[in-house]
């Protein structure tokens, strides 16, 4: 259909999602982007963040995914992703728990120096888990 956007979310374990909607949202490493039919070609990283779309009802659906590429080409949208997962899909209670562990591990400084990925600056282990726990709450609240 040339209205419509095919939009596959694929993680190395499963497929995501795989269905016809009218729009995409993502969650790109510089900010949201918004994807309609007949999208120009591109290849982009993701952020951890919402990932949304407006399904064939008109009702707007999110997934929550955490780092990844994104695949435009025309009316088809390719998500891979090292980690997605629906609102119905999260536990809202863990993820609460695992905002305060991390917040609790930051603030303590308790952190060794295999806790740091690299000296370019990347993001320590624990703002990556508070960053992953935020977004699942925010999705599972929607």
């Amino acid at each position: 259909m040339a209205d419509k956007l095919s939009l596959e979310v694929v993680t190395p374990f499963r497929t995501v999602l795989n269905e016809d909607v009218d729009s995409v949202t993502l969650p790109g490493i510089e900010g949201e982007m918004g994807i309609l039919p007949q999208h120009v070609p591109l290849l982009t990283i993701l952020d951890a963040g919402i990932m949304s779309y407006l399904n064939g009802d008109g009702k707007t659906e999110a997934i929550a995914v955490h780092w990844g590429y994104a695949q435009v080409d025309g009316n088809n949208v390719r998500v891979l992703a090292e980690l997605a997962e629906t609102a119905s899909e999260i536990d809202l209670s863990r993820a609460q728990e695992a905002e305060k562990k991390a917040k609790e591990l930051l603030q303590s400084g308790k952190q060794s120096s295999s806790d740091w990925e690299d000296e370019e600056g990347r993001q320590n282990i624990y703002e990556r888990k508070l960053q992953r726990s935020l977004v699942r709450q925010k999705v599972a609240q929607l």
